[in-house]
C-alpha cells in the first residue's frame, strides 16, 4: 500500500534531515555520541530546525509549482479517430469543464499527503515529534537514565 501521494514522500526526506541536523549538531557542541539519551536531546532540535526548511519548501515549492491547480477537463469521445501531423491517432478531445451558473474555468487543486495528512500539516506534526523526542531525551539526561 502507497502511504503517500505525489510530493509527500518528500516529508520523510526533512524527517531524515531533522536526524542528520541533529547528528551534526551534536558533534559542533562536542557532546559524547554514547552518552545514553544525550544524542535524542539533539535529534529533538534537528527534527524542530528541519521544520523550518519543510516550511519553506512547501510555502514556495510544493504549493507555487508541485501542486498548482490545473484546469478541470473532461475526455470527449470522437466519432471518428483523428490521425494527427505526427502520424498518431487522437480518438478523444478535453473539453474543458465550466460553472453551469457562471461560465468559469473550473480548476482542480492536487494535494500531496503521506500517511494522508497534507504536506502543509507536517509542518505542525514533525515539531511536534521533536519536541517530544527532545523533552522526553531530556528529562531521561537529566534524571540520570541511560
Amino acid at each position: 500500500m502507497i502511504i503517500w501521494s505525489r510530493w509527500g514522500i518528500l516529508v520523510i526526506l526533512f524527517f531524515g534531515l531533522g536526524v542528520l541536523l541533529g547528528f551534526i549538531l551534536m558533534l559542533v557542541v562536542g557532546a559524547p555520541s554514547s552518552a545514553g539519551s544525550l544524542p535524542g536531546v539533539f535529534i529533538g532540535i534537528g527534527l524542530m530546525l528541519s521544520t523550518v526548511a519543510l516550511y519553506f519548501f512547501n510555502k514556495y515549492v510544493v504549493d507555487r509549482h508541485l501542486d498548482a491547480p490545473r484546469a478541470a477537463v473532461v475526455y470527449e469521445k470522437l466519432a471518428e479517430p483523428v490521425r494527427l501531423d505526427n502520424g498518431a491517432v487522437q480518438t478523444h478531445r478535453a473539453i474543458p469543464l465550466r460553472h453551469p451558473e457562471t461560465g468559469q474555468q473550473l480548476t482542480t487543486k492536487p494535494t500531496s499527503t503521506l500517511f494522508f495528512i497534507p504536506v502543509r500539516y507536517w509542518v505542525f506534526v514533525l515539531p511536534a515529534i521533536g519536541f517530544i523526542v527532545f523533552a522526553t531525551s531530556l528529562v531521561a539526561v537529566l534524571s540520570g537514565r541511560p
